[in-house]
């Protein structure tokens, strides 16, 4: 027993050898697999994170620079450097990622075009001047779309190599995984196969243990990594065999999750860079790939692609901050989803923008329904920590393949039909229509001319006379906008004026104006008014009154001549900042009024609260007092409410002897109108004022029978 037990001890050793090699093989390839997904999945993130903000950086880039060739400013110049320090720390972060191969040589490509693009960009920028406009457009709708698209291109390969990268990385790790597992149950086999032969001189003590180590070891090869053995409690060396066994079963149980979360990191990889990270929805990258495929299919079936923006998202943003507006995205998001059916496919572009793709099966209506329905779906009250908050959509709808072959054309279509709506009322649906193409051009057409005319003194102030109705005096003389396009012709302020208010630039044209119309107003007598109109969004501006004031100063003009117009409709928004604006211009001594009376959403409570000074009775109301007599209750009713708080009141758009007859009796104090006269240019009113006696002017009565109106405007 002597040689048996030395053999057996020899065995022993050598199995014991044998085991103590697999796991300590085991335990280092475990530990350097872990590290190596970890660090690996942790890298490709990052950089993939870095690419996305690269491409999303460049995306805002693009705006930045149409908004300095619109606007060559201190504010636009700043942005897009900005934007271009940005774009240059991203790309300076990605060289920081050791990389190998087909990425570090497209990291390489991307950083050489980038310094085109900048040296193209700053071609462009030279040309930004009024002047030469046109030449900085075609060089932005040129060479540097060109480049644009050419590094967009590339971010997309970037996007794809790095995910390929990830995969390959992954397979790595496996392979050696499977290699190292199945090295170490070769050995372990090894040391099974001398324990086997042990049966043949040891006694029971050694067998039966033996026999579950045996097979625990098939069930750990077979893949069943929660085995247990037992026997790890004994001194001896089967116990020391069994602890090892465990040592072994549980690093290989550590390779398999580590293998695991290398395949999660892959797929989460994969998974980001075709969805919105914030909402889980697709991203505009994946898309564009369904839309593709929808354009590209046999058959050639009808699609409609749906663009939504968000109407009152931004002040959710400014009011409740951020994580608020993050909250209504994600909300909506889950909204969409339980719709699935309904609306195929939703995804975020960007910001506060969604866009569909729904198969057209019955025509039209089909996108309208849904349209219809992503409206209701959005329009739901979204609870907040401390309330509820309301967004609303405004839709484009575009249609394959009538309105584009491609989805960069649909998603222009769309766009356009968008911005339509936008301008038209927000919360609206609007299809694409071919005529939207050359609306947009006339829009940029007219943001040059624009701006050029406000900047040359093209657009004049024209002056309608105000007349008190107790006796025809002239009074004074509403300010009225008038452009005199050297191509287009005469401009009315219903054209431009939205525009200049849109694009901010209403403020500097009524600054303009105003100082125009004060210069002329020099050779007036001293006691006739000027009147001036003033838009809802100049309310918000606390210089107002003090730019006012300047240009008063400057040109000599009392402010007790001056009266401020403001509609009923620009009390609805922020009312405290409104009351601010006009109190600031009655202290400086304005008289302020209320525009356009009856038409919009003012209230008694605003009358008070506001002091006006007068309100101006709107046209519509004097053109239907000849209608009957219910009318004229109404703008008797509107005269007497003025009256009983202290305001004096103006009537609009007096045509007749007859309008006028009647607003006299009932205690209207002032009125304008085509009766005394049309907006007119400031010689001809000089010469109105100068007129020695301006003639009355003969009307007919509903009746047919003439009269003769007094004389119209005395002796200024």
């Amino acid at each position: 027993m002597t040689g048996i037990g030395a053999t057996l001890s020899r065995i022993q050793g050598v199995s014991v050898a044998l085991f103590l090699v697999a796991s300590i093989v085991s335990i280092t390839a475990v530990q350097t697999l872990t590290q190596s997904a970890v660090s690996l999945h942790g890298r490709e993130l990052n950089r993939l994170e870095v690419v996305e903000e690269i491409a999303d950086t460049l995306a805002e880039n693009r705006i930045a620079e149409a908004y300095q060739i619109f606007s060559d400013t201190p504010a636009s110049r700043e942005l897009l450097a900005r934007r271009n320090r940005e774009l240059n720390s991203g790309l300076g972060a990605l060289k920081a990622f050791p990389a190998t191969g087909a990425v570090q040589f497209q990291v390489g490509r991307l950083a050489s075009s980038w310094g085109d693009y900048l040296v193209v960009q700053r071609s462009m920028g030279r040309l930004s001047d009024a002047r030469r406009r046109d030449d900085a457009v075609r060089m932005f709708e040129g060479p540097l779309q060109q480049r644009y698209d050419a590094i967009d291109r590339m971010t997309d390969t970037l996007v794809d190599q790095i995910a390929g990268e990830a995969g390959k990385a992954a397979v790595r790790a496996r392979d050696l995984s499977r290699l190292t597992t199945a090295i170490v149950l070769v050995v372990c086999g090894a040391g099974a196969v001398l324990a086997m032969g042990m049966l043949l001189f040891v006694r029971r003590r050694i067998v039966r243990p033996l026999a579950n180590i045996t097979a625990s070891l098939s069930e750990l090869a077979s893949g069943d990594l929660d085995v247990v053995v037992s026997g790890g409690e004994r001194l001896d060396e089967i116990g020391a065999m069994v602890r090892s066994l465990e040592v072994f079963r549980s690093h290989a149980k550590q390779l398999n999750e580590a293998h695991w979360e290398m395949s999660q990191a892959h797929a989460r990889a994969e998974a980001l860079a075709r969805h919105d990270a914030l909402t889980g929805l697709p991203n505009r990258r994946l898309f564009i790939e369904a839309l593709m495929r929808a354009t590209q299919a046999e058959g050639g079936q009808a699609v409609a692609v749906l663009l939504i923006d968000l109407d009152r998202f931004k002040p959710i943003n400014d009011v409740h901050g951020h994580r608020a507006g993050d909250l209504v995205l994600c909300e909506l998001a889950e909204r969409f989803a339980a719709h699935r059916e309904e609306l195929a496919m939703v995804a975020r572009l960007g910001g506060d923008e969604f866009a569909a793709i729904l198969p057209i099966r019955r025509g039209a209506d089909d996108a309208v329904r849904a349209a219809r329905l992503i409206s209701k779906i959005i329009s739901e009250p979204i609870a907040l920590d401390d309330g509820f908050v309301e967004v609303g959509a405004t839709i484009g709808i575009a249609l394959f393949p009538q309105d584009g072959a491609d989805p960069a054309a649909l998603l222009r279509a769309a766009d356009l039909a968008m911005y339509e709506a936008k301008t038209e009322a927000r919360g609206t649906i609007r299809f694409f229509k071919s005529t939207m193409h050359d609306q947009v051009q006339d829009r940029a057409l007219l943001d040059a001319d624009l701006r050029r005319a406000i900047s040359e003194g093209e657009i004049r102030p024209h002056y309608q006379p105000l007349v008190s109705l107790d006796g025809g005096d002239l009074v004074g003389f509403e300010i009225l906008a008038r452009w005199h396009h050297p191509e287009r012709g005469l401009i009315m302020p219903d054209v431009f004026i939205p525009a200049a208010d849109e694009r901010g630039l209403l403020s500097e044209l009524t600054y303009r104006l105003l100082r125009r119309a004060c210069l002329d107003a020099r050779r007036w007598p001293a006691h006739l008014r000027l009147s001036l109109n003033l838009a809802p969004s100049q309310l918000r501006d606390p210089a107002l009154g003090p730019r006012i004031l300047a240009i008063l100063t400057e040109t000599g003009m009392s402010p007790a001549r001056v009266e401020i117009e403001v509609t009923e409709n620009a009390l609805i928004g922020d009312l405290e900042a409104s009351k601010a604006v006009l109190t600031s211009l009655q202290n400086l001594g304005m008289t302020i009024a209320l525009d356009d009376f009856g038409t919009g959403y003012s209230s008694l409570y605003h009358l008070q609260e506001l002091k006006f000074d007068k309100i101006k009775i709107d046209k519509s109301f004097v053109r239907a007092l000849e209608a009957g007599e219910e009318n004229g209750k109404i703008v008797r009713a509107m005269i007497g409410l003025a009256k009983s708080l202290g305001i004096s009141v103006t009537a609009e758009g007096i045509e007749t002897g007859e309008q006028w007859s009647y607003l006299s009796q009932w205690g209207c104090d002032y009125g304008q109108g085509y009766l005394f006269g049309k907006a007119m240019s400031a010689d001809d009113a000089l010469t109105m004022i100068r007129s020695p006696e301006r003639p009355g002017a003969t009307r007919f009565a509903p009746d047919g029978q003439k009269y003769l109106v007094e004389p119209i405007l005395r002796r200024a």
